[in-house]
């Protein structure tokens, strides 16, 4: 038995294992589809497989690695996921040794967090993963906006050529992912994901909103740039067309949630997913170059990004930024 990078021999088996166990039955969308940029045989390096003695494939993990902005400065983080075990070989220690191997390696290139998303978070803390960090949920669907939308503005569904406006609208974001330069035709194109942008009478995008990943977040708007005191129109546009009920709002974007707020949507707070400190004193680095405070626990996530107070409010940590739906993995 071995864990090996993915070939190309073994993508098909591969991708097909992360399907079965990620995909529910009923989705119409294949994993490959929702996850266009880990799944993909540009990131096979950070693609590994476990392998039985005759070869056959019985589990496997994927990381995609990406430079964040955050409030210390630009830094690599590590997303992690596709981590599944075929059925036939649970029971046997074969998604431990994965992520084991994974985390090796990733501290082996001095990569400072590490995070991924699950619902069964039990299942990695015992190699430090921890919830941390924090996002919200505001609803849409009782936004009441008594001022109706410019006349000299209309909405209209995203097109492919809109990629480059909509992608400079997201780099005004304070804290988010740095993306690589096909990144962002690869997440708006995602079948499942729907579009829509506010244009003005030159057909210049002022907003943006684009709701589910794929099979992923139904009903979520999964991010939106642009305008803010235009995207309660094109959030209610959305609801009205059956398209969305919530948006997800990462650090950073506090000034919106106000303004929804002020509209009449509710909201809640969630940890922003499973994170794990894979280099402390890098991190420690960071935070003293910016004027911030070291912790005393270095090894906690929480205690360098935050967390999700018993109020129901967000704790800031020394470190801030923000994983989008999009760049989630």
């Amino acid at each position: 038995m071995s864990i090996v990078t993915v070939t190309a021999a073994d993508r098909a088996e591969f991708l097909n294992l992360v399907n079965a166990e990620i995909r529910p039955d009923h989705a119409k969308t294949n994993a490959w589809d929702d996850f266009p940029v880990i799944l993909g045989a540009s990131n096979s390096h950070w693609q590994m497989v476990f392998k039985t003695g005759d070869g056959t494939i019985a589990g496997c993990i994927a990381c995609l690695i990406r430079n964040h902005e955050t409030s210390c400065g630009v830094f690599p983080i590590a997303g992690i996921g596709s981590v599944v075990t075929h059925p036939d070989f649970r029971g046997k220690g074969i998604s431990t040794a994965l992520q084991n191997e994974m985390l090796a390696k990733l501290m082996g290139k001095n990569i400072p967090l590490g995070v991924l998303w699950t619902d069964q978070p039990e299942i990695y803390s015992g190699r430090g993963f921890e919830s941390a960090g924090w996002e919200l949920h505001a609803s849409v669907s009782e936004l009441a906006i008594s001022k109706p939308l410019n006349p000299l503005f209309r909405i209209r569904p995203y097109s492919p050529v809109d990629t480059p406006a909509i992608q400079m609208l997201f780099d005004a974001h304070p804290w988010r992912t740095v993306r690589e330069p096909d990144d962002a035709n690869k997440y708006y194109g995602m079948p499942g994901t729907t579009g829509f942008v506010i244009t003005n009478r030159e057909n210049e995008i002022l907003a943006s909103a684009f709701c589910g990943k794929g099979g992923d977040f139904a009903q979520y708007i999964t991010e939106f740039c642009g305008d803010l005191h235009l995207l309660p129109h094109l959030f209610q546009f959305l609801w009205k067309n059956k398209l969305a009920t919530q948006v997800l709002i990462p650090p950073g974007a506090e000034e919106l949630v106000n303004i929804l707020v002020d509209l009449g949507s509710n909201w809640m707070t969630t940890p922003s997913g499973q994170w794990v400190v894979l280099n402390p004193d890098a991190l420690a680095g960071l935070v003293a170059g910016a004027g911030g405070k070291i912790p005393e626990n270095k090894e906690g996530p929480g205690a360098w990004l935050g967390n999700v107070g018993p109020d129901g409010m967000p704790i800031v940590g020394p470190i801030t930024t923000a994983i989008w739906g999009f760049d989630s993995v």
